[in-house]
């Protein structure tokens, strides 16, 4: 087999020796490691500098709608008792049923007037346990779980 035709083939590449041609592949490496590495570290600090825009903005708009805003600390006493108030159930089904505690019904009914405020049109009609999984749920997790 004729060696010398697949030498002269290749051109520059079968000048170099085996180190240069490892080294030039090296070079090669690592400047596109250096690339990648300097776009992301560019990108990261584009983002950084978006999110900095983005909440001062979100402060100065909150401070423009609440012109004194008092954040509570630890030990404040509030100056106003909070009052949550309570509906009187008007349906004839009871609006909790069997099973839910009364501390339960008043976390969720202080969540909510905690959303909505008082003013607001939001009410609880009606509290229930969820049930279990439905029967398409079971059946699934029987077909994925049957043995072979």
């Amino acid at each position: 087999m004729n060696l010398s035709y697949l030498a002269n083939a290749s051109g520059i590449a079968a000048e170099y020796s085996l180190y240069e041609k490892w080294i030039a592949s090296a070079k090669v490496i690592l400047t596109g490691f250096a690339v990648v590495f300097a776009v992301l570290l560019l990108l990261i600090a584009i983002i950084k500098l978006y999110s900095t825009i983005v909440i001062k903005v979100q402060d100065r708009s909150i401070v423009k709608k609440n012109k004194k805003v008092k954040v509570a600390q630890p030990g404040d006493t509030l100056k106003k008792p909070v009052v949550i108030p309570v509906q009187k159930n008007t349906a004839d089904e009871p609006a909790v049923s069997d099973g839910i505690d009364d501390e339960v019904v008043a976390v969720i009914a202080a969540a909510v007037t905690a959303m909505y405020g008082t003013k607001g049109k939001a009410k609880i009609k009606s509290i229930k346990k969820s049930g279990g999984r439905s029967a398409w749920a079971n059946a699934g997790i029987l077909d994925n779980t049957r043995p072979f």
